[in-house]
């Protein structure tokens, strides 16, 4: 136990703050029963901070606010990278990062080729919705909100005010991206992105 303690706050030690970890980050230190035990004693000792069921925050404090907790698009990304799974933000979450909409969402939906399921922390949740590989191939993250904001919003109920906020994101784009991989997108949404390059 004492060694597995040991092996345990060592890593978490030479971290960064701010590094989100899963309980299995640590299974060659020791049993599944034997690493919650340490993580439960670090995590009393303020080396550690559960963020929800089998992931740990090591804590980044700062004077005014107290704890900086991740986003909860960084705690989806750290997810997707463990289980090797590719994520895309849907709807208001996409309208979201892109500033087509000021409300924060409490659930940040994700599409994934990875497990189905829904992840709560705090007031949060996340949610991971299994999609066909389709829907996950564009791989440029922009263009990848763009689209997904653009379907949110719907084909008939796009006005001047989206496309004026969306036209600098559009122009971000390699021109690259946009040809191997705008392919993908609905036609209509094609159509509005080429509109919005010229």
């Amino acid at each position: 136990m004492q060694s597995s303690h040991n092996q345990v706050e060592l890593k978490i030690k030479k971290s960064s703050k701010g590094q989100i970890f899963f309980a299995d980050d640590f299974a060659k230190f020791g049993s599944p029963e034997n690493i919650r035990k340490v993580l439960s004693r670090l995590e009393k000792e303020g080396l550690l901070e559960r963020l929800t069921h089998g992931i740990y925050l090591v804590p980044k404090k700062d004077e005014l606010l107290g704890v900086l907790y991740p986003t909860t698009e960084e705690i989806a990304v750290e997810i997707a990278k463990r289980d090797k799974a590719r994520i895309a933000p849907t709807g208001v979450l996409a309208l979201y990062q892109l500033g087509l909409s000021t409300q924060i969402p409490l659930k940040a939906v994700y599409l994934t080729d990875g497990a189905q399921r829904t992840i709560t922390i705090g007031n949060r949740s996340i949610q991971f919705k299994k999609t066909t590989p389709r829907n996950l191939s564009i791989k440029d993250h922009l263009l990848m909100l763009i689209v997904q904001a653009l379907k949110e919003i719907g084909q008939h109920k796009i006005n001047q005010s989206h496309l004026g906020k969306l036209k600098p994101f559009v122009l971000q784009l390699d021109p690259e991206v946009l040809k191997s991989q705008t392919k993908f997108a609905p036609v209509w949404v094609q159509k509005i992105i080429s509109k919005l390059r010229n």
